[in-house]
């Protein structure tokens, strides 16, 4: 986990989410609420809500589960999913995982470049619900 730590700075683990919240969780996650941003425990850095918000359509908004993450949780997925026997996603998602480790450098970390949506969603769904439960 050192060299994953080394590597999977907090400012790649921060485009990881920014990847993720842009486009690779929304089909499983909506925005937080006020009160569900203001319960943000400290140490933690971001804040997943686990639901769909069909208020602009005139639903409703559903929450299955608030998560709360740190940079070492999402830094914790990134290792599971670069294991070459890992069984969480396919070969594409894990080949952008894999390419993202064997471009790092020592000043930049890990070539975020690689990660895309796909693999920014499960990065993200294995560190909040510890597996990949949506697509």
């Amino acid at each position: 986990m050192h060299e994953i730590k080394k590597y999977v700075t907090d400012q790649t683990a921060q485009d990881i989410v920014d990847t993720a919240s842009q486009g690779g969780i929304t089909y499983w996650a909506t925005e937080p609420s006020d009160e569900e941003f203001a319960g943000l425990p400290a140490g933690k850095k971001w804040t997943i809500v686990e639901g769909v918000d069909d208020t602009a359509w005139g639903g409703e908004r559903e929450v299955e589960e608030v998560h709360y993450l740190d940079a070492d949780q999402i830094r914790q997925a990134y290792a599971d999913l670069l294991a070459l026997d890992q069984d969480h996603v396919n070969r594409t998602i894990h080949g952008y995982i894999v390419e993202s480790w064997l471009e790092r450098d020592e000043k930049h970390g890990i070539d975020t470049s690689h990660i895309d949506a796909d693999a920014a969603d499960a990065i993200v769904q294995l560190a909040a619900l510890g597996e990949i439960r949506y697509g």
